[in-house]
């Protein structure tokens, strides 16, 4: 096994969700691929994809395993890797700063116990009704009603024992199969069993004990979600740990905004943009090094004096990876 193999398994083994159980043959294949497969025109987006395979799942934007699955498989055969997927890749090419990652991950590994105590400070709330719904004739009742009417038992996770209802997407959205269906077993059973997670604002059940749901700060690919449930009176005060949830949050690179930051981020984009069409016409002119900065700074009317390092700085703003 060589050090980088053994370092990328490591890694996995500080995430969240088993990760290691679910990429470690991943990694290990990305690691053994023969020469022939390394020399492939297109290796160079299966190195970019892998990649993103060590990033904490919660800002994976597709499923990027079955995705470098497909790209591992192309080059192993010799195949041409097509247009769709070439773009696919190429729309993965900047992966989320190292500081996004660790917090993200971080973050993860408390979710993945069910504790958000690092972000809420009124889980009282949340003990209370938990122990108050424990104790309800009438929920009990339900659940022995359910449990009567259909074999609970096959549709558990296999390892915690967890009933899972279908999830709430964002924007008031539907996953997919939320249709009404009454033909088989399963479909009676699910239409119920979110039902019954409504009435008692459960994500499920494990075993016999109620997950009722928890006011939550979770990330996803495209932003940071809060969920209040609703039966908690929410104090916006008092109830979150803004400054944590801050830190999380502002762990993505966002920078700071305002009325007046607005117009002069605005003037900085537009500069930047200026600023790389002139460097690809320079480029494409085969202006290289020195020259190739001088001959744009002074298209942007910069000072002669100006560092380089100051246009670079733009460029990356822009677009993180460029000049890499």
């Amino acid at each position: 096994m060589s050090t980088r193999e053994s370092e990328d398994l490591a890694r996995l083994d500080q995430l969240a969700f088993r990760r290691r159980e679910k990429c470690g043959d991943l990694v290990r294949q990305f690691h053994c691929l023969p020469a022939s497969a390394r020399g492939h025109t297109d290796f160079g987006l299966v190195e970019q994809v892998y990649a993103w395979l060590l990033v904490p799942y919660s800002l994976w934007p597709i499923d990027v395993h079955g995705l470098l699955e497909l790209l591992l498989g192309t080059i192993c055969s010799a195949r041409r890797v097509t247009d769709q997927l070439r773009l696919l890749a190429g729309l993965l090419s900047d992966l989320p700063s190292k500081t996004e990652q660790e917090a993200v991950a971080a973050q993860e590994r408390d979710v993945q116990v069910g504790s958000y105590e690092g972000l809420i400070s009124a889980q009282h709330k949340f003990d209370l009704k938990e122990e108050m719904l424990s104790q309800k004739l009438e929920f009990k009742d339900d659940w022995e009603l359910l449990k009567k009417l259909f074999d609970v038992d096959k549709y558990r996770d296999k390892k915690k024992g967890i009933l899972r209802r279908r999830m709430a997407l964002e924007r008031n959205f539907r996953p997919e199969g939320w249709q009404f269906r009454w033909k088989t077993g399963e479909d009676r059973f699910r239409v119920a069993f979110d039902a019954f997670c409504h009435k008692w604002v459960l994500y499920g059940m494990e075993w016999e004990r109620p997950l009722l749901l928890k006011l939550s700060v979770n990330v996803t690919p495209f932003g940071t979600m809060i969920l209040i449930p609703r039966y908690w009176s929410f104090d916006h005060k008092r109830d979150l740990k803004w400054k944590a949830v801050a830190r999380l949050h502002r762990s993505r690179d966002v920078h700071r905004q305002g009325v007046k930051l607005s117009a002069s981020q605005l003037a900085r984009y537009e500069d930047g943009m200026r600023a790389l069409r002139l460097w690809r016409q320079a480029r494409a002119a085969g202006l290289k090094g020195v020259a190739l900065t001088s001959w744009v700074m002074g298209k942007l009317g910069w000072d002669a004096r100006t560092d380089e390092r100051q246009l670079r700085r733009l460029l990356r703003e822009l677009k993180p990876r460029f000049l890499h």
